[in-house]
């Protein structure tokens, strides 16, 4: 025989696990409308940023870093001093040049691929040759002021700043290069998309 207590139990059980059972189902509701509104907005936006191909003032850190890994630096720069392999002072004057070159070179390309932000930092710009070389090209002295006192002086010295103007220009130019077949690729996809869905 069950107590009147053991059958007030139960209902009160049961009707806590309809409470439940109704709450979780709202919230399950109101999680998938926020889903579906977010895809909607999020479409929207993307469709509305890339009615065009994405300007340099739209790029973010995933184009920045795919643009900086298309550079190779090192390879650039071994191109680039291949003249001073062949020097008299064949293996410090290379390393002069390599030292100078990459400094520069990877200081420049990310120059290139990311532009500057203006004072406030709040904007992004391209940047011109000129910029880069006032920004990167002043460093040489300090890049390049291991190779100081090495013999024979000054000529290692005036190698390693030579070339890193040279990696200077040549860093600029293969960021530039690189962003823009990174924003290219990225909108030729989205054009192959779109035509993919019209499509549909």
């Amino acid at each position: 025989m069950s107590s009147i207590y053991a059958d007030s139990s139960s209902v009160y059980w049961k009707n806590r696990q309809k409470r439940h059972n109704r709450l979780i189902t709202c919230i399950a509701i109101v999680v998938l409308a926020l889903v579906a509104s977010f895809g909607v907005v999020h479409t929207t936006n993307k469709n509305k940023i890339l009615s065009q191909r994405r300007s340099l003032e739209q790029t973010n850190e995933m184009h920045w870093i795919e643009c900086e890994a298309r550079v190779d630096s090192r390879k650039e720069c071994t191109d680039i001093c291949q003249s001073e392999r062949n020097s008299i002072q064949r293996k410090t004057m290379h390393q002069s040049c390599i030292h100078g070159c990459q400094q520069a070179h990877v200081a420049s390309t990310a120059l290139g691929c990311r532009g500057k932000t203006d004072g406030k930092g709040r904007h992004r710009k391209h940047v011109t040759e000129e910029d880069v070389f006032q920004d990167v090209g002043v460093l040489a002295h300090e890049h390049c002021s291991k190779f100081q006192s090495v013999d024979p002086k000054p000529d290692v010295f005036a190698t390693c700043r030579k070339y890193h103007r040279a990696g200077t220009k040549q860093g600029y130019r293969s960021g530039m290069a690189a962003m823009t077949a990174v924003l290219e690729e990225e909108w030729e996809s989205i054009k192959a998309e779109r035509l993919a869905n019209s499509d549909d």
